[in-house]
């Protein structure tokens, strides 16, 4: 290629300047990356932190109805938590509950009650026991907080970080033989989501105190469960729950210290 009078330090030195030409340009090249990998990162934890306020800001429009249901959301947050951790570790679900859908549920259990914004004050606050008439609006809360989300799902192009909260707003006061609201669905029909969010929504009414009852011990708690096994509740969620009730009864003390 060179010819026979091209000495063999030339020809080193040919190659030592296709190296470095090659080599900056490799260089270049892995610099490049980086930074595009860098800026895809900080989007992605933009995007995250915008997802995080969002269902946040969604969350605390219940809050300001009732300043019981903020601190309620903090520790229903936790309950569900454990819960999937726990039930992650079965062979039914591992491929399922995955580190992804742990933050889901964590980030948007909050949300199960944000239709009540839409319940009158005179009904949501009200300290007597009530009527059938008004018990049929407080439950709308279910399709109000589920249509909400899905209005605002509607309006983001592909998979939105709000599915998880729809179905649980929809669905997190139907009970396993059927006989919950609004759909009356029964068994595993009932989104998983919703399932594990009935049961932390239920033990965190039992044990604090609302206007209409005083709270209940986590012992009494414990056993209104274990009764409502089968009926109200998934039982392996309920055989979940009842190898966490020192968690649950430690989060519970935890939250109402810090309050």
């Amino acid at each position: 290629m060179f010819g026979p009078n091209v000495s063999e330090k030339w020809l080193r030195l040919i190659v030592v300047c296709l190296f470095l030409i090659f080599g900056s340009h490799v260089q270049y090249t892995i610099n490049k990356r980086k930074d595009a990998e860098q800026a895809l990162l900080d989007s992605f934890r933009k995007l995250q932190n915008a997802r995080i306020t969002t269902i946040l800001g969604l969350a605390k429009l219940a809050e300001y109805r009732d300043e019981e249901t903020g601190t309620h959301l903090e520790r229903i947050r936790e309950y569900a938590k454990i819960i999937v951790q726990e039930l992650a570790k079965s062979p039914k679900y591992q491929n399922i509950l995955t580190e992804e859908y742990i933050d889901d549920i964590y980030q948007s259990s909050i949300l199960h009650d944000i239709g009540k914004v839409g319940i009158p004050d005179a009904i949501l606050l009200k300290p007597d026991k009530l009527t059938d008439e008004e018990f049929a609006v407080i439950k709308r809360h279910t399709l109000l907080g589920g249509d909400a989300i899905k209005a605002i799902e509607y309006q983001i192009e592909g998979k939105s970080f709000l599915s998880m909260g729809k179905e649980i707003a929809y669905n997190h006061h139907e009970k396993w033989d059927g006989s919950g609201y609004p759909g009356g669905l029964q068994d595993e029909a009932i989104p998983l989501s919703a399932r594990i969010v009935a049961l932390a929504d239920v033990y965190d009414a039992l044990t604090t105190e609302r206007f209409y009852k005083p709270a209940y011990t986590h012992e009494k708690s414990v056993q209104i469960i274990i009764d409502l096994r089968e009926t109200h509740f998934d039982p392996e969620i309920v055989d979940v729950f009842l190898k966490l009730k020192d968690d649950f009864n430690r989060i519970r003390r935890e939250q109402f210290r810090h309050n």
